[in-house]
């Protein structure tokens, strides 16, 4: 309905070439309440209909130029006049005109000569009719908004996007024409969210639909198709912090690639929100039709590959999809299915590497390693294994497994009358509050008998670093046990004076990448004397990790570092290995 019915009067275009007519329907109807704008032939009120915009049309259908039939129909052509009442005026008892009438578009039809209190009624009731059929239309409206768009971004959701791309493939097949798919990840929006809250997150996602969209100019094959009213259709909001992008009637593969470009330049510029400067970017994937596949599914699960393959080279980038990505993904998909029955089937071992006082090289203890032996891999790495235990969400498990095992074997020694020694187990950062950890350290320390100062919990620095109310009361009840606390790595990644000073820690391990090049880089030598002096001053212990030759140990020794762990006294070894390295009580190093 024309926004005149609600903020003034409903307009009614009155159609007649008959002045004296046209005079009478205006005097009836504006007694009526209506609004009335006058047309004294068929041409006239075609070419004044979209400036009008009338809410009603009473047509007459005996015109000369353009009768009421043609009228009618080039009316209903017209931007707007597709739902545009329209009463056609007829002779009495026209059969003939009443059918054309229908046929033409009319909506209803009234006969002379007109008895106006009916035609006021007759016009009441069609607006009223018109006003229920455009609430319908209104819902439907919704209705497709929010089955087909994404609420937040207004993009095209996941489902608008699949049907459109199954559409403009079958048009491309037709065309014999290149189109690419862009599929884009926000690389670290979830720490955004995390830390500022999922209002921020809310905002900087319309922020980043706002900037795709400003990104594909109309030098650029999909820019030129802006001015179509399914445009927005090509760029979709796919899920979470995911969005795909269509490329049609692509020239050049390279195209999509300038794109990507204009993409990650515009998402490396800052975004204000809530008074925060925020730096995000994106990586990348793009398929090619018909070259990198022919159905929407493989393209988007190829270009979904290529964007993977992105994160995996540094992120804030794009890839094109190559086939060996298919092969690389298999691979993957079956080291996840082996890792994950590895998990429920405890197929990993743990080896010890010895820690050795730096004053005599005598065992203090040793770091517990998680080992696989894949039956046809061999032994696989910790920095395969881990991060795709984390990705399956077996975390937990994997930490219960940790515990108990470690926890088993401290029995196992104390059963051989070995002498105790502390044995530290890694946590991993992912999930530590939900991990339900104290309890679980509860269970075995009281199942076993055991005495709590030889067992210690390592933590990475991730951990220390969400530093909220939650994971200071878990790491708290750990102390209570009478646990050893160790953050692992430190000095790599957010290490703070404020974390060591916050939370309930007893030993600082010292990253290998600072003593690799102790020897040789004055600021590495600087650094891990600093971390030495500032964790004696707050009375805790120094272990530096990856010593490998002797003029390390001597150095780090005259700086006073209190523990060393690394391959110039022993690589992580199986249990019974160490077992006999506690027996002979020998030092570890070397003369």
């Amino acid at each position: 309905m024309n926004d005149k019915t609600v903020l003034n009067k409903p307009l009614i275009f009155v159609v007649d070439d008959d002045l004296a007519s046209r005079v009478l329907m205006r005097a009836s109807l504006e007694k009526s309440g209506f609004q009335v704008a006058e047309a004294e032939d068929g041409l006239i009120a075609v070419s004044e209909f979209e400036q009008l915009q009338p809410d009603a049309i009473l047509l007459d259908v005996m015109m000369p130029k353009l009768d009421g039939f043609d009228t009618c129909r080039a009316i209903r052509k017209l931007s707007g006049g597709e739902h545009t009442p329209i009463l056609m005026v007829t002779g009495l008892e026209d059969i003939d005109a009443i059918h054309r009438s229908f046929n033409s578009g009319a909506t209803d039809f009234i006969t002379k000569p007109i008895n106006w209190a009916v035609l006021n009624y007759r016009v009441k009731y069609m607006l009223r009719a018109s006003e229920a059929f455009y609430d319908v239309i209104d819902k439907q409206k919704q209705i497709q908004e929010l089955a087909f768009f994404d609420q937040l971004t207004g993009l095209a959701n996941r489902t608008m996007f699949m049907d459109t791309l199954e559409i403009t493939l079958a048009e491309a097949t037709d065309q014999e024409s290149q189109l690419a798919v862009l599929f884009m990840d926000l690389d670290r929006f979830k720490t955004v969210n995390d830390t500022l809250g999922h209002q921020a997150g809310d905002i900087l996602l319309k922020n980043v639909a706002e900037r795709i969209s400003a990104s594909i100019r109309e030098t650029d094959p999909f820019g030129r198709m802006k001015k179509m009213p399914y445009s927005k259709r090509y760029i979709s909001r796919f899920g979470g912090d995911e969005f795909t992008i269509m490329l049609p009637h692509l020239k050049d593969p390279d195209d999509a690639g300038l794109v990507a470009k204009r993409i990650n330049e515009a998402l490396n510029e800052s975004f204000q929100i809530n008074n925060h400067e925020i730096f995000i970017s994106a990586s990348i994937g793009i398929s090619i039709f018909p070259l990198d596949g022919t159905t929407a599914e493989v393209l988007m699960q190829h270009a979904d590959l290529a964007m993977y393959h992105t994160k995996e080279k540094g992120k804030n980038s794009f890839q094109f999809y190559k086939k060996s990505l298919n092969i690389k993904a298999e691979e993957r998909l079956e080291f996840e299915n082996d890792v994950h029955k590895a998990v429920i089937g405890e197929e990993f071992i743990l080896y010890y590497q010895p820690q050795v006082s730096m004053t005599d090289g005598t065992i203090i203890g040793a770091e517990a390693l998680t080992r696989w032996n894949h039956a046809s891999r061999g032994m696989v790495s910790p920095a395969e294994f881990i991060p795709a235990i984390e990705e399956l969400g077996l975390i937990i498990p994997f930490t219960d497994w940790v515990i108990r095992q470690t926890g088993q074997q401290q029995l196992d020694w104390k059963q051989e009358n070995l002498l105790p020694t502390r044995i530290a187990m890694n946590v991993s950062s992912k999930h530590f509050v939900d991990q339900n950890i104290p309890a679980k350290i509860t269970e075995i320390l009281q199942t076993h008998s055991l005495n709590a100062e030889f067992l210690e919990l390592e933590l990475t620095e991730s951990v220390l670093a969400q530093q909220n109310s939650e994971t200071i009361a878990v790491l708290q009840k750990i102390k209570d046990l009478g646990l050893s606390i160790s953050v692992d790595d430190f000095g790599t990644g957010y290490s703070s004076l404020v974390y060591l000073k916050t939370f309930p820690i007893d030993i600082v391990k010292i990253d290998r990448f600072f003593i690799v090049d102790i020897l040789t880089s004055q600021q590495d030598a600087a650094i891990v004397k600093a971390i030495i002096a500032m964790a004696h001053s707050m009375e805790m212990k120094v272990i530096a990790e990856g010593i490998e030759e002797q003029e390390q140990f001597d150095l780090l020794k005259k700086m006073g570092c209190d523990y060393g762990q690394g391959f110039l006294f022993s690589p992580a070894v199986p249990p019974e290995t160490f077992a006999k390295m506690i027996k002979d009580n020998t030092s570890l190093l070397h003369s």
